[in-house]
């Protein structure tokens, strides 16, 4: 192989700027002359060359998504809100709220920290859900890491989250891990709730939404919702994966639960016998 070739490769095989700098011990204007089809011959200099532009604007400038609070900017190492503020303000009374008085475990689900009104940054890479499809086996350990979350929060805290969609949870592909924010609906158990996500109205229980009463069931019902919807169903209702996914893990994700130790055991038992316990690299 070629330097040419080399470098095209660790180009376009990255998937973020941040580990490309770090593994060519590069900087962008070295990078860039090194592919540029002005310099370089290889056939995909010009593909490495626009896939190098959009990864640094991304690691540089963030994208844009959208949450219950509005537009917000990421580039995977921290996130910029635009909308509203006063929202924003009360997401973040809530989540600083439950980790000054989480276990090290829960806090764990919380690998970020505020740096301003309007913005933290995590302690490793962080990618919302919005938009990806995974293999079932990743998809396999978010919904444990989310089920693992929810058990803790509603034990250690009395309190359930209420906004558990694709865009209020990170996923960590180094470790496995998952980043929850977007504490906008944070309530009680069995108290009374406020606010929901508009965009995802959908996907709360029918019970919940009428008597407007916290309960651990809707914040299981989310996560069962983003299971479905990383494995492809973007309605998160999960029916129409019944001939193309694995039936028993389809038939807990249609299944309906009370009480979120309970669920996360019968989840694992459930994984236990069907899938191989094993740590398979995700490049993301």
């Amino acid at each position: 192989m070629t330097d040419d070739s080399g470098m095209i490769g660790q180009v376009l095989e990255a998937t973020h700027y941040h580990v490309l700098a770090e593994s060519t011990a590069m900087t962008y204007r070295e990078i860039l002359k090194a592919v540029h089809p002005d310099k370089c011959k290889h056939p995909r200099a010009q593909e490495a060359t626009n896939h190098l532009i959009e990864i640094f604007r991304h690691f540089t400038s963030g994208s844009g998504f959208t949450d219950d609070s509005g537009r917000f900017l990421t580039n995977d190492h921290w996130v910029r809100f635009q909308g509203d503020m006063q929202v924003v303000a009360q997401a973040k009374r809530n989540q600083q709220e439950v980790a000054s008085g989480a276990s090290e475990h829960l806090r764990r689900y919380m690998p970020y920290s505020w740096d301003s009104d309007s913005s933290f940054w995590f302690s490793q890479r962080a990618i919302p859900l919005l938009n990806l499809t995974l293999p079932q086996d990743h998809v396999n350990w978010v919904v444990s890491r989310l089920l693992e979350f929810c058990m803790l929060l509603h034990r250690h805290t009395g309190r359930a989250h209420l906004g558990l969609t694709p865009a209020q949870v990170m996923l960590v592909p180094e470790t496995h891990g998952i980043a929850v924010a977007g504490f906008y609906h944070l309530s009680t158990i069995n108290g009374r709730v406020q606010t929901i996500s508009g965009a995802y109205r959908h996907w709360y229980p029918a019970q919940m939404q009428r008597d407007k009463t916290a309960t651990e069931n809707a914040d299981l019902e989310m996560v069962k919702r983003i299971g479905a919807y990383l494995l492809g169903d973007r309605s998160g209702l999960g029916t129409s994966l019944r001939k193309t996914h694995h039936r028993e893990f389809v038939d807990f994700l249609l299944s309906s639960d009370d009480d979120s130790l309970a669920c996360y055991e019968r989840y694992r038992e459930m994984l236990d016998r069907n899938f191989p316990s094993q740590f398979i690299h995700l490049n993301i």
